[in-house]
């Protein structure tokens, strides 16, 4: 299911459907790149079969539309987003990985907890020992 959704949010370009425990920012601007530049090389190779005749013009202009209103959309997103958060749509680190490095960073016992409990188990697992012993460490707290 989750690889039909990441399917589906990559061929509509709806920026919004984005969720970094999938891909980094950097892999899913990358995926809704190709979905729109598939889009056309669609367009070419119909064009090339000449099946389609005169409905060419109106599937070129169709594509036309769409790929203004993803841009619009792109646009609209990034001028409305918390700027601090802008960075991620251009990192490879996922939400996982965000998670495991908050967790080691972090001096808090109540920020490494918030960065690894709330989280599913299967993004933290590579490190299930490291946090097995933390939390052995710091029980009688």
């Amino acid at each position: 299911a989750r690889v039909l959704v990441k399917i589906v949010t990559d061929f509509i370009t709806v920026i919004q459907f984005r969720h970094p425990n999938e891909v980094g920012g950097a892999q899913l601007v990358f995926g809704q790149l190709t979905s729109v530049a598939t889009l056309f090389i669609a367009l070419h190779l119909a064009e090339a079969s000449e099946k389609l005749g005169k409905e060419m013009s109106r599937l070129w202009f169709i594509s036309y539309i769409l790929t203004a209103a993803a841009l619009f959309s792109y646009i609209v997103f990034f001028t409305n987003i918390n700027k601090g958060y802008t960075h991620t749509f251009f990192s490879f680190e996922t939400g996982g990985q965000m998670n495991i490095r908050t967790f080691r960073e972090q001096e808090d016992d109540a920020a490494k907890a918030a960065a690894i409990f709330p989280n599913n188990k299967n993004q933290w697992k590579s490190i299930h020992e490291e946090v097995k012993d933390w939390v052995w460490q710091n029980w009688p707290k």
